[in-house]
């Protein structure tokens, strides 16, 4: 998933111009505070989707994914007829310097074109992880990753389309990884019963419930955290072109990194849901504790390799001399990233498996209103090593609250 970002920062980064990958940090960024805002649709998904299948119910199974997929298809086409003024709204509020704003706000007027084929993907990523088969996401995003390097490359140095190309080429890869994922789910899901087109309206008002009541929850926690990340852009954004494209490469990596890790949350995700319905205690403790032995191990492995290659790597994502001197500056900020973002990756994944969304959001609330921006605010004196001192404390706090409440919320789950 995270190649995505890092494509079409190495592509962009080569440019003599950088107001190209500055336009597409900002644009990205904009527009992923937005479409992840919803990224409540995978998470809901899974969780419901993985305890289902730990009660072996199967009808709450399509159901689930019947109500998952109409939700995320009316509020994309909602947020794109809202587009326009969405657009105005987010390049104000980031006030950028004047000559990125119009190729950022050309980015995002092409990108608000994929937004019911990105939150339709979101609940379909999130019905397969729940029913334990990640072996198709991985064909899904490895291809759709692949075709979407190739059209970038394409669209920048042979059209010569700039930011506006990579944009098309993402809102093209989403559609198509969507039909793809459709045909996966009905061969995988849908055609398995010969209830699945026939909505079973009691089972849909129990299960639209408890999915709203996670999902609001999951969106909440999902805003303060594209908030943070979205505030944190902004001031690189005010300071200049260069410091805003050093945070994206940053960023982009962090992306990679968290995704790498993610891998073991996804896995803790699907088995704690599983061992939740099933009821079963030993399989919930095994889940847990093997997901965070290996996400730490992986960590650590990240870390190394960055200690070790963190330079040719940041040179294969730039050529740009004074991006280049500032990511020099940032480097240990970039090393440490792995074993301070680990367990809060982790632990996320653990209580979506919980479907508890409540303790998720808690956990943003405090780590971005009493430790990011007390931190921020501080720390101004040090500019950018301040801004990421801030993000660093934000990391870690959010994984001492979800530690804190682990056990609670593990009663809490059983007792339901």
């Amino acid at each position: 998933m995270p190649l995505l970002g890092l494509v079409d920062t190495a592509i962009l980064g080569h440019l003599e111009n950088p107001n190209y990958l500055a336009a597409v940090a900002m644009g990205a960024s904009l527009f992923t505070f937005v479409l992840w805002s919803f990224g409540f649709l995978r998470m809901g998904s899974t969780a419901l989707v993985a305890q289902a299948l730990g009660r072996q119910n199967q009808a709450d199974i399509l159901t689930i994914a019947q109500v998952s997929l109409s939700l995320a298809f009316s509020l994309g086409g909602l947020l794109l007829l809202l587009s326009p003024w969405l657009i105005n709204l987010m390049i104000w509020a980031v006030d950028a310097v004047q000559d990125v704003t119009p190729l950022a706000s050309e980015y995002l007027s092409i990108r608000f074109y994929a937004a019911p084929a990105t939150l339709m993907n979101y609940c379909l990523l999130g019905v397969f992880i729940g029913l334990g088969n990640t072996r198709i996401p991985l064909i899904l995003l490895v291809c759709a990753n692949g075709l979407n390097a190739a059209l970038n490359y394409g669209f920048v140095y042979y059209l010569h389309l700039g930011s506006a190309g990579v944009a098309w080429a993402s809102v093209l890869v989403e559609y198509l990884q969507l039909f793809a994922a459709l045909g996966f789910v009905w061969h995988c899901v849908f055609k398995q019963t010969a209830m699945a087109l026939r909505p079973q309206w009691s089972m849909w008002r129990r299960l639209s419930a408890r999915l709203l009541n996670l999902n609001f929850n999951l969106f909440v926690r999902t805003v303060l955290l594209l908030f943070t990340l979205a505030f944190f852009m902004s001031q690189g954004a005010q300071h200049s072109a260069a410091l805003l494209s050093a945070n994206a490469i940053l960023l982009n990596l962090l992306l990679f990194i968290s995704n790498g890790l993610d891998g073991f949350a996804v896995a803790a995700e699907s088995l704690v849901g599983r061992a939740c319905g099933a009821g079963d205690r030993l399989l919930l403790r095994q889940a847990i504790a093997l997901s965070g032995q290996w996400s730490l191990l992986t960590a650590l492995l990240f870390t190394l390799a960055l200690w070790l290659a963190h330079e040719p790597i940041l040179l294969l994502l730039t050529s740009q001399d004074e991006v280049l001197a500032l990511l020099a500056q940032l480097d240990l900020w970039l090393i440490g990233l792995p074993l301070v973002g680990f367990a809060s990756y982790w632990l996320d994944g653990v209580f979506v498996g919980l479907a508890d969304g409540r303790t998720m959001r808690n956990s943003l609330l405090v780590a971005v209103l009493l430790v990011f921006f007390p931190l921020w605010w501080l720390s101004q004196d040090w500019l950018y090593h301040g801004l990421w001192l801030a993000f660093y404390g934000f990391l870690s706090a959010r994984a001492l609250w979800l530690l804190f409440k682990l056990r609670p919320a593990i009663n809490n789950a059983f007792a339901r």
